[in-house]
Protein backbone atom coordinates (compact mmCIF):
# COMPACT_ATOMS: atom_id res chain seq x y z
CA UNK A 1 0.00 0.00 0.00
CA UNK A 2 1.36 3.35 -1.15
CA UNK A 3 1.81 5.98 1.38
CA UNK A 4 -0.36 9.11 0.95
CA UNK A 5 2.62 11.20 -0.06
CA UNK A 6 3.64 8.69 -2.75
CA UNK A 7 0.06 8.44 -4.06
CA UNK A 8 -0.07 12.23 -4.41
CA UNK A 9 3.21 12.26 -6.28
CA UNK A 10 2.03 9.45 -8.60
CA UNK A 11 -1.18 11.30 -9.33
CA UNK A 12 0.80 14.41 -10.11
CA UNK A 13 3.06 12.52 -12.59
CA UNK A 14 0.23 10.51 -14.19
CA UNK A 15 -1.93 13.52 -15.04
CA UNK A 16 0.25 14.76 -17.94
CA UNK A 17 0.52 11.18 -19.25
CA UNK A 18 -3.26 10.80 -19.24
CA UNK A 19 -3.74 14.13 -21.04
CA UNK A 20 -1.19 13.11 -23.69
CA UNK A 21 -2.92 9.74 -24.22
CA UNK A 22 -6.29 11.47 -24.56
CA UNK A 23 -4.88 13.89 -27.11
CA UNK A 24 -3.70 10.94 -29.23
CA UNK A 25 -6.92 9.00 -28.86
CA UNK A 26 -9.39 11.82 -29.50
CA UNK A 27 -8.72 12.34 -33.26
CA UNK A 28 -8.93 8.57 -33.90
CA UNK A 29 -12.23 8.38 -32.08
CA UNK A 30 -13.55 11.37 -33.99
CA UNK A 31 -12.57 9.82 -37.33
CA UNK A 32 -14.20 6.56 -36.37
CA UNK A 33 -17.46 8.32 -35.48
CA UNK A 34 -17.45 10.35 -38.71
CA UNK A 35 -16.94 7.33 -40.98
CA UNK A 36 -19.25 4.83 -39.38
CA UNK A 37 -21.34 6.76 -36.92
CA UNK A 38 -19.79 5.01 -33.90
CA UNK A 39 -16.45 3.76 -32.71
CA UNK A 40 -17.30 0.09 -33.22
CA UNK A 41 -17.88 0.53 -36.94
CA UNK A 42 -14.62 2.48 -37.26
CA UNK A 43 -12.74 -0.25 -35.46
CA UNK A 44 -14.26 -2.89 -37.69
CA UNK A 45 -13.25 -0.96 -40.85
CA UNK A 46 -9.70 -0.54 -39.61
CA UNK A 47 -9.47 -4.21 -38.79
CA UNK A 48 -11.03 -5.22 -42.13
CA UNK A 49 -9.88 -2.66 -44.72
CA UNK A 50 -11.58 -4.60 -47.55
CA UNK A 51 -15.03 -4.29 -45.98
CA UNK A 52 -17.34 -1.47 -45.03
CA UNK A 53 -20.35 0.39 -46.27
CA UNK A 54 -18.51 1.65 -49.33
CA UNK A 55 -16.55 -1.51 -50.17
CA UNK A 56 -13.58 0.57 -51.25
CA UNK A 57 -11.24 -0.15 -48.40
CA UNK A 58 -10.84 3.56 -47.63
CA UNK A 59 -12.87 4.56 -44.55
CA UNK A 60 -12.26 8.23 -45.24
CA UNK A 61 -14.50 8.11 -48.35
CA UNK A 62 -18.23 8.59 -48.10
CA UNK A 63 -20.61 6.11 -49.72
CA UNK A 64 -21.29 8.59 -52.52
CA UNK A 65 -17.59 9.07 -53.26
CA UNK A 66 -16.94 5.33 -53.27
CA UNK A 67 -19.85 4.66 -55.63
CA UNK A 68 -18.59 7.41 -57.95
CA UNK A 69 -15.15 5.81 -58.11
CA UNK A 70 -16.55 2.29 -58.62
CA UNK A 71 -19.01 3.48 -61.30
CA UNK A 72 -16.42 5.32 -63.41
CA UNK A 73 -17.08 8.79 -62.07
CA UNK A 74 -13.56 9.79 -63.18
CA UNK A 75 -14.04 8.70 -66.84
CA UNK A 76 -13.95 11.22 -69.70
CA UNK A 77 -17.48 12.39 -70.47
CA UNK A 78 -18.90 11.71 -73.96
CA UNK A 79 -17.82 14.20 -76.63
CA UNK A 80 -20.18 16.19 -78.79
CA UNK A 81 -20.59 14.97 -82.39
CA UNK A 82 -18.96 18.18 -83.67
CA UNK A 83 -15.93 18.00 -81.36
CA UNK A 84 -12.75 18.25 -83.55
CA UNK A 85 -10.92 15.71 -81.35
CA UNK A 86 -9.21 12.85 -83.24
CA UNK A 87 -8.39 9.53 -81.61
CA UNK A 88 -4.76 8.67 -82.54
CA UNK A 89 -5.76 4.99 -82.90
CA UNK A 90 -8.48 5.67 -85.48
CA UNK A 91 -8.31 6.65 -89.15
CA UNK A 92 -10.22 9.63 -90.58
CA UNK A 93 -11.32 10.28 -94.17
CA UNK A 94 -12.06 13.57 -95.93
CA UNK A 95 -13.12 14.62 -99.43
CA UNK A 96 -13.06 18.16 -100.73
CA UNK A 97 -11.93 20.79 -103.21
CA UNK A 98 -8.55 22.47 -103.57
CA UNK A 99 -7.19 25.66 -105.13
CA UNK A 100 -3.55 26.20 -106.07
CA UNK A 101 -1.77 29.26 -107.49
CA UNK A 102 1.62 28.64 -109.08
CA UNK A 103 4.23 31.35 -109.60
CA UNK A 104 7.43 30.94 -111.66
CA UNK A 105 9.48 34.14 -111.24
CA UNK A 106 11.51 35.47 -114.16
CA UNK A 107 14.76 35.29 -112.19
CA UNK A 108 14.30 31.52 -111.85
CA UNK A 109 13.66 31.13 -115.60
CA UNK A 110 16.85 33.07 -116.28
CA UNK A 111 18.82 30.22 -114.74
CA UNK A 112 18.12 28.41 -118.04
CA UNK A 113 17.09 30.98 -120.70
CA UNK A 114 17.34 34.70 -121.35
CA UNK A 115 14.31 36.97 -121.43
CA UNK A 116 11.26 35.44 -119.89
CA UNK A 117 8.42 36.80 -117.84
CA UNK A 118 7.01 35.99 -114.41
CA UNK A 119 4.25 33.41 -114.85
CA UNK A 120 1.40 33.17 -112.35
CA UNK A 121 -1.56 30.85 -112.94
CA UNK A 122 -4.46 29.28 -111.02
CA UNK A 123 -5.32 25.64 -110.63
CA UNK A 124 -8.11 23.69 -108.95
CA UNK A 125 -9.33 20.15 -108.43
CA UNK A 126 -10.53 17.48 -106.03
CA UNK A 127 -8.86 16.01 -102.98
CA UNK A 128 -9.19 12.82 -100.94
CA UNK A 129 -7.43 12.47 -97.59
CA UNK A 130 -6.71 9.75 -95.05
CA UNK A 131 -5.21 10.67 -91.67
CA UNK A 132 -4.22 8.68 -88.61
CA UNK A 133 -2.12 9.68 -85.62
CA UNK A 134 -1.17 13.07 -87.17
CA UNK A 135 0.02 11.59 -90.49
CA UNK A 136 -1.96 12.43 -93.63
CA UNK A 137 -1.95 11.01 -97.15
CA UNK A 138 -3.65 13.25 -99.72
CA UNK A 139 -4.65 12.19 -103.22
CA UNK A 140 -5.14 15.14 -105.60
CA UNK A 141 -6.53 15.26 -109.14
CA UNK A 142 -6.23 18.83 -110.40
CA UNK A 143 -5.96 21.02 -113.46
CA UNK A 144 -3.23 23.67 -113.52
CA UNK A 145 -3.27 26.53 -116.00
CA UNK A 146 0.12 27.35 -117.50
CA UNK A 147 -0.71 30.07 -120.03
CA UNK A 148 1.72 32.93 -120.61
CA UNK A 149 3.10 35.22 -123.28
CA UNK A 150 6.68 36.45 -123.20
CA UNK A 151 10.05 36.85 -124.94
CA UNK A 152 12.53 33.96 -124.79
CA UNK A 153 15.88 33.08 -126.30
CA UNK A 154 18.62 30.63 -125.49
CA UNK A 155 21.04 31.77 -122.82
CA UNK A 156 23.82 33.80 -124.39
CA UNK A 157 22.07 34.33 -127.76
CA UNK A 158 21.84 37.85 -129.25
CA UNK A 159 18.66 39.86 -128.78
CA UNK A 160 17.75 39.38 -132.45
CA UNK A 161 17.15 35.68 -131.74
CA UNK A 162 14.33 36.53 -129.33
CA UNK A 163 11.02 34.78 -129.96
CA UNK A 164 7.65 35.51 -128.43
CA UNK A 165 6.26 32.31 -126.94
CA UNK A 166 2.47 32.42 -126.68
CA UNK A 167 1.33 29.51 -124.53
CA UNK A 168 -2.13 28.20 -123.82
CA UNK A 169 -0.64 25.15 -122.11
CA UNK A 170 -2.25 23.57 -119.09
CA UNK A 171 -1.45 20.44 -117.12
CA UNK A 172 -3.72 17.77 -115.66
CA UNK A 173 -1.97 16.48 -112.54
CA UNK A 174 -2.45 13.41 -110.39
CA UNK A 175 -0.39 13.78 -107.22
CA UNK A 176 -0.04 12.56 -103.67
CA UNK A 177 1.04 14.50 -100.61
CA UNK A 178 2.53 12.99 -97.46
CA UNK A 179 2.17 15.29 -94.47
CA UNK A 180 3.21 14.96 -90.86
CA UNK A 181 1.60 17.32 -88.37
CA UNK A 182 2.24 18.91 -85.00
CA UNK A 183 -1.02 20.01 -83.35
CA UNK A 184 -1.24 23.22 -81.35
CA UNK A 185 -4.57 21.99 -80.01
CA UNK A 186 -7.53 20.00 -81.33
CA UNK A 187 -8.40 22.74 -83.83
CA UNK A 188 -5.03 23.92 -85.22
CA UNK A 189 -1.98 22.01 -86.49
CA UNK A 190 1.12 22.80 -88.52
CA UNK A 191 1.85 20.28 -91.30
CA UNK A 192 5.05 19.54 -93.22
CA UNK A 193 5.98 17.03 -95.91
CA UNK A 194 6.23 16.65 -99.68
CA UNK A 195 4.22 16.13 -102.89
CA UNK A 196 4.94 13.77 -105.78
CA UNK A 197 2.95 13.45 -108.97
CA UNK A 198 2.77 13.37 -112.74
CA UNK A 199 0.95 15.64 -115.16
CA UNK A 200 -0.22 15.42 -118.77
CA UNK A 201 0.53 18.55 -120.81
CA UNK A 202 -2.47 19.94 -122.71
CA UNK A 203 -2.69 22.74 -125.26
CA UNK A 204 -0.05 24.36 -127.48
CA UNK A 205 2.71 26.93 -127.45
CA UNK A 206 3.19 29.15 -130.54
CA UNK A 207 6.61 30.60 -131.49
CA UNK A 208 6.93 33.91 -133.34
CA UNK A 209 9.98 36.07 -133.95
CA UNK A 210 10.07 39.23 -131.84
CA UNK A 211 11.42 42.74 -132.24
CA UNK A 212 12.22 45.61 -129.90
CA UNK A 213 12.01 49.37 -130.41
CA UNK A 214 13.35 50.45 -127.01
CA UNK A 215 16.83 49.05 -126.88
CA UNK A 216 15.87 45.44 -126.20
CA UNK A 217 13.94 46.24 -123.05
CA UNK A 218 10.57 44.99 -124.31
CA UNK A 219 9.69 42.79 -127.25
CA UNK A 220 6.65 42.46 -129.52
CA UNK A 221 5.80 39.65 -131.92
CA UNK A 222 6.50 40.28 -135.61
CA UNK A 223 3.45 40.23 -137.87
CA UNK A 224 5.40 38.07 -140.31
CA UNK A 225 8.66 38.00 -142.22
CA UNK A 226 9.73 41.60 -142.87
CA UNK A 227 6.77 43.04 -140.94
CA UNK A 228 7.73 45.40 -139.55
CA UNK A 229 10.71 45.83 -141.83
CA UNK A 230 13.72 46.25 -139.59
CA UNK A 231 16.40 44.31 -141.39
CA UNK A 232 19.06 46.83 -140.41
CA UNK A 233 18.88 45.61 -136.86
CA UNK A 234 18.20 42.01 -137.75
CA UNK A 235 14.59 41.71 -136.56
CA UNK A 236 11.73 39.96 -138.45
CA UNK A 237 14.11 38.66 -141.11
CA UNK A 238 12.98 36.20 -143.82
CA UNK A 239 13.05 32.46 -143.08
CA UNK A 240 16.16 30.52 -144.05
CA UNK A 241 14.03 27.99 -145.96
CA UNK A 242 12.60 30.69 -148.22
CA UNK A 243 9.01 29.94 -147.26
CA UNK A 244 6.61 31.72 -144.94
CA UNK A 245 8.40 30.26 -141.91
CA UNK A 246 11.01 27.79 -140.87
CA UNK A 247 9.66 24.75 -139.08
CA UNK A 248 9.81 23.95 -135.41
CA UNK A 249 13.07 22.16 -134.80
CA UNK A 250 14.84 23.96 -137.67
CA UNK A 251 17.27 26.81 -137.18
CA UNK A 252 15.99 30.01 -138.73
CA UNK A 253 13.03 32.33 -138.39
CA UNK A 254 9.72 31.14 -136.97
CA UNK A 255 6.38 32.85 -137.52
CA UNK A 256 3.31 31.32 -135.90
CA UNK A 257 4.91 27.90 -135.51
CA UNK A 258 3.45 25.44 -132.99
CA UNK A 259 6.11 24.03 -130.68
CA UNK A 260 5.93 20.26 -131.07
CA UNK A 261 5.62 17.81 -128.21
CA UNK A 262 7.82 14.78 -127.64
CA UNK A 263 5.25 12.58 -129.34
CA UNK A 264 5.70 14.65 -132.52
CA UNK A 265 9.49 14.74 -132.34
CA UNK A 266 9.61 18.13 -130.63
CA UNK A 267 11.06 19.44 -127.38
CA UNK A 268 7.84 20.05 -125.40
CA UNK A 269 7.18 17.19 -122.94
CA UNK A 270 3.92 15.25 -123.09
CA UNK A 271 4.16 14.52 -119.36
CA UNK A 272 5.81 16.49 -116.62
CA UNK A 273 6.68 15.48 -113.04
CA UNK A 274 5.49 17.32 -109.99
CA UNK A 275 7.71 17.41 -106.92
CA UNK A 276 6.62 19.75 -104.16
CA UNK A 277 9.35 20.00 -101.56
CA UNK A 278 8.73 21.24 -99.00
CA UNK A 279 4.97 21.30 -98.54
CA UNK A 280 4.01 23.44 -95.52
CA UNK A 281 0.43 23.86 -94.32
CA UNK A 282 -1.75 25.18 -91.54
CA UNK A 283 -4.67 22.82 -90.84
CA UNK A 284 -7.78 24.27 -89.25
CA UNK A 285 -10.54 21.96 -88.02
CA UNK A 286 -13.30 24.05 -86.44
CA UNK A 287 -15.63 21.06 -86.06
CA UNK A 288 -15.28 17.31 -86.45
CA UNK A 289 -16.73 17.19 -89.97
CA UNK A 290 -15.04 20.24 -91.56
CA UNK A 291 -11.37 20.84 -92.33
CA UNK A 292 -9.61 23.85 -93.88
CA UNK A 293 -6.01 23.78 -95.08
CA UNK A 294 -3.89 26.78 -96.10
CA UNK A 295 -0.67 25.61 -97.70
CA UNK A 296 2.28 26.43 -99.90
CA UNK A 297 5.59 25.12 -101.14
CA UNK A 298 8.24 24.98 -103.83
CA UNK A 299 8.25 23.00 -107.11
CA UNK A 300 10.77 24.82 -109.35
CA UNK A 301 8.65 27.87 -108.68
CA UNK A 302 6.43 28.72 -105.76
CA UNK A 303 2.85 27.74 -105.09
CA UNK A 304 0.24 28.53 -102.47
CA UNK A 305 -3.34 27.50 -102.04
CA UNK A 306 -6.17 26.31 -99.85
CA UNK A 307 -8.61 23.45 -99.58
CA UNK A 308 -11.94 22.76 -97.92
CA UNK A 309 -12.80 19.16 -96.99
CA UNK A 310 -15.67 17.31 -95.36
CA UNK A 311 -15.24 14.26 -93.13
CA UNK A 312 -16.87 11.03 -94.28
Amino acid sequence: MLRPSLRARFATLSAPIALFAFALAAPAATRAQDSGGNSAVAYDQEANPGEGSSGTGDPSLSDEQALANEGGGGATPPRDSTDPFEDPHEGYYFVGLMYRQTVVPQFMQNLFVDGGTTVSNPGFGGQFEYRKNNFSILGNLWWQDFAFNGPYREAGDPATNTEILDSNWSILFASAAFLWSTPFNEMFAIEYGLDVGLGVVLGDGVRTEGFSTDGNQTFTACNGAGDPRDTSRGYCTPPVSGGATDLDGQDGEHYGVVARKWSDGGSVPNVIPWLGLPHIALRIKPIHQVQIRIDGGFFGGFWFGASLSYGI
